[in-house]
């Protein structure tokens, strides 16, 4: 069986950004919210976009920036073989912890710089790439980690409202939004611990250093790199759908 080799690096932080450039000022910010946001994630998070377009072939699948194994967890469930990466290793412990399964390989990797020696038939990633150093360069190096007819499939953030200010009363003013309809679909404590998430220091401060692009700009950028691939605007997302030849 051929080794899977994932190289992870420190990311490189250039002075002069690239096109499609996007970056946080720490890589590792999660590793501080891993419990709760696997809480959150476990709740909120919908796995059907990736399910309703899995490939025919599904002997392996790679998941670029899993977090906690949620995505992986399921997609093992219909694929032989998983391989999950992520750069935060308290994340990976939950996922370990949570979600382990035989056919899961669950590995510490930087997906700024990486390289893959091995084909996969699906390799997907969600709510990752706005996170990355440089998108253009992670998905060229995706491409070629798929098997002919392969496919990348990707969610990520998208700005509806570009012009509206991600500050700290925005997401604050969203959180108090939220929680009526949380309180009547999840009652009381998990509605507050949702809260609590969501207008905590930690998380207000990720949020607020994430730079999103617009759903004009999201495919301009990705549609450079993806010729032909399938846009579907997901409400506070974009899906992106690419098949190789």
């Amino acid at each position: 069986m051929p080794v899977f080799v994932l190289i992870a690096m420190p990311a490189q932080r250039s002075a002069s950004a690239q096109p499609g450039t996007v970056k946080t000022p720490n890589p590792r910010t999660f590793d501080h919210l891993a419990e709760e946001y696997d809480f959150v994630a476990s709740l909120e998070c919908s796995h059907a976009f990736f399910l309703n377009h899995l490939p025919e072939r599904r002997q392996c699948v790679l998941d670029v920036g899993c977090g906690t194994g949620t995505l992986a967890h399921e997609l093992s469930r219909h694929f032989a073989s998983v391989v999950a990466v992520d750069i935060s290793e308290p994340m990976l412990a939950i996922a370990r912890a949570k979600r382990s399964a035989p056919n899961i390989d669950y590995r510490v990797a930087n997906a700024n710089h990486f390289t893959l020696d091995r084909k996969f038939d699906l390799i997907v990633s969600r709510t990752t790439f706005h996170h990355l150093d440089n998108i253009p360069q992670t998905l060229s190096a995706l491409k070629t980690g798929l098997k002919p007819g392969g496919r990348l499939v990707v969610v990520d953030n998208a700005s509806r409202f570009p012009w509206v200010p991600r500050n700290s009363c925005m997401f604050i003013a969203k959180a108090f939004a939220k929680l009526p309809l949380d309180l009547v679909q999840r009652g009381p404590a998990t509605s507050w611990r949702l809260f609590q998430f969501r207008t905590s220091r930690p998380w207000l401060d990720h949020v607020k250093s994430d730079t999103i692009f617009s759903r004009t700009r999201f495919r301009e950028v990705y549609g450079q790199v993806l010729p032909d691939a399938s846009f579907i605007p997901l409400k506070y997302f974009m899906g992106v759908v690419w098949q190789a030849p």
